[in-house]
């Protein structure tokens, strides 16, 4: 700190872009009270290189009629790999091999104050017909990674298709 008891220039202080809270321990008490949610996707490809998207119900309460990946929050206790494969066997019926972690983010939804960290894996089509659930999924569709753009998309899903055709290319 300066004399002036001001922080240098090169010494920004970190949680000024917090401008609802002030100082170290605010922002640290924030993060402390908010709850916490661990979600699983998975992006499910074919022989063709083709990616399963599926497309949430108009019903839905959380992004109606917006494209997706399958996935869902994890049960308490479970395995992250054993939760992507669940939700992928309820949302779509599916069966699937070599799972693979590959991607993460993380994203906070201040009107929840809730932190929710998301674990993205890919794994190989390996058999059955796609059945959805209608009140939470009513389409779906394989497509070529890069043709997300055509699509009503969740905001993540771009860049996670990119992704993955980076470390799974053809």
């Amino acid at each position: 700190m300066e004399p002036n008891g001001r922080r240098g220039r090169h010494n920004e202080d970190p949680y000024s872009r917090y401008p609802c809270v002030v100082g170290e321990n605010a922002v640290l008490s924030y993060i402390k009270t908010m709850d916490k949610g661990l979600i699983v996707h998975t992006v499910i490809y074919n022989a063709e290189h083709k990616v399963l998207i599926i497309k949430r119900a108009k019903v839905n309460n959380v992004l109606p009629e917006f494209w997706d990946i399958p996935g869902g929050t994890l049960k308490d206790g479970e395995d992250p790999a054993a939760g992507a494969m669940r939700e992928v066997k309820e949302e779509t019926g599916l069966n699937i091999t070599d799972l693979r972690l590959f991607s993460e983010y993380s994203n906070v939804d201040a009107v929840k104050n809730k932190q929710f960290v998301t674990l993205i894996f890919a794994a190989k089509y390996s058999g059955g017909e796609v059945v959805l659930n209608p009140e939470e999924h009513e389409e779906y569709a394989w497509i070529a990674p890069e043709d997300i753009g055509r699509y009503k998309a969740v905001a993540y899903l771009p860049l996670c298709l990119t992704a993955f055709s980076q470390y799974f290319p053809e």
